[in-house]
């Protein structure tokens, strides 16, 4: 009988235990997912935070400018210092770096010649107020420090300043070199492939825009040596040698000037040319003279139907000519090899025979700007400073 009684109560014991247990592990449950609804709510308020501060933050848009704004333009810039002029730039690139949340962009600097030491600039001297200097000093910047669009025009030092009051905007003639400290012409023979090209690129824009501007026209400075006038002479025998080639192929004008010009041309690409026939030449050459003289008859006569009722444009034109010609062997190639017709040529500036292309060939490979989100700078040198 008592033994009954003594399992009866540690029955009841162990029920209230477990009773117990069960409770606990009710309430352990309904904290967990009170806790986990928590959380959950918690992270949802923190994401919408988030993506609204992201909204605001990446806000600005190229649109958002009064110009919209896209690679290849220029830029004014607010300085750090509120009392100097405004920074001004080209475009390089729009682009939101990795793990960042402002746009940016690359951009190349102009530098003011006010900006620029005395001794790094040698003889030049300005002869416009608008004048800048290009670079290819590549930096970052945010865009919202871009003030709004400017227009620079890129000017070879042949070329006349296009007038302020038709055109008012800043005028590029030199590129400095930021690290040794050095100004250079457009036609610098030690910049680099990719650095003459985007030159290019930027006196055809120039060229597209405002047209072909008028050269600058030269005195003819006639030397005298003890009261007598000193003219320089071609040596009778080139002349003898040139024009019996053109009379050997029946392409003499009658006219003394014209033949004159013709020999010129003939002696101007002779340098691209092969004069021997052996295995060791190379094939894609113009064999001298049979296949020179043709192009160089076509060339003159292009010149002359062009300007025969301006003479002195005519020999004005073709005396630049010449000289590009024997200097420049890409100009020369691409005549002889039918790559540039006489009609091409004969509407080339200077710039344009100096590099052997037109503006056409140029700007050909131009493309659309495009605004790229999260992705980072196409640029190695973004961030790179002057030393």
């Amino acid at each position: 009988m008592l033994t009954d009684q003594m399992n009866e109560a540690s029955q009841d014991e162990d029920n209230v235990a477990l009773s117990n247990t069960k409770e606990t592990e009710k309430k352990q449950r309904k904290r967990k997912k009170d806790c986990e609804e928590k959380n959950k709510k918690k992270r949802k308020k923190d994401c919408e935070e988030k993506h609204e501060t992201k909204e605001m933050e990446l806000a600005w848009k190229p649109e958002d400018c009064a110009k919209p704004l896209g690679e290849e333009d220029s830029v004014q810039l607010v300085p750090d210092d509120p009392n100097s002029k405004p920074y001004c730039a080209i475009i390089k690139d729009i682009y939101i770096p990795n793990k960042e949340k402002y746009v940016k962009l690359a951009v190349h600097w102009f530098y003011r010649p006010e900006d620029v030491d005395k001794k790094h600039v040698g003889k030049w001297e300005s002869k416009d107020s608008r004048n800048l200097f290009y670079s290819f000093h590549r930096d970052e910047v945010f865009a919202e420090s871009v003030k709004h669009k400017c227009v620079v025009n890129f000017v070879p030092e042949n070329k006349q300043i296009p007038n302020r009051r038709e055109h008012p905007c800043f005028i590029v003639q030199n590129v400095y070199d930021f690290v040794k400290k050095k100004l250079r012409k457009f036609t610098d023979k030690n910049f680099d492939v990719h650095q003459k090209n985007e030159i290019d690129r930027l006196v055809a824009k120039t060229s597209l825009c405002l047209g072909d501007l008028p050269d600058i026209e030269k005195d003819q400075v006639t030397k005298t040596s003890k009261g007598k006038r000193t003219v320089q002479r071609k040596s009778p025998k080139t002349s003898t040698v040139y024009k019996s080639i053109l009379e050997d192929f029946d392409l003499l004008t009658g006219d003394s000037d014209r033949d004159k010009r013709l020999g010129e041309l003939l002696e101007a690409v002779k340098h691209e040319c092969r004069t021997s026939k052996k295995k060791g030449a190379r094939d894609d050459d113009s064999y001298w003279p049979d296949d020179v003289v043709p192009v160089v008859r076509a060339l003159e006569h292009v010149f002359y139907d062009s300007m025969a009722e301006d003479m002195s444009k005519y020999h004005h034109k073709l005396e630049i000519l010449v000289d590009e010609l024997k200097t420049s062997r890409l100009l020369a190639r691409r005549l002889l090899d039918g790559e540039l017709k006489p009609e091409q040529v004969v509407k080339m500036t200077r710039y344009e025979l100096t590099r052997g292309f037109t503006f056409d060939d140029i700007t050909a490979d131009l493309e659309e700007p495009i605004m790229r989100n999260d992705a980072p700078s196409t640029s190695n040198n973004v961030g790179q400073n002057e030393d």
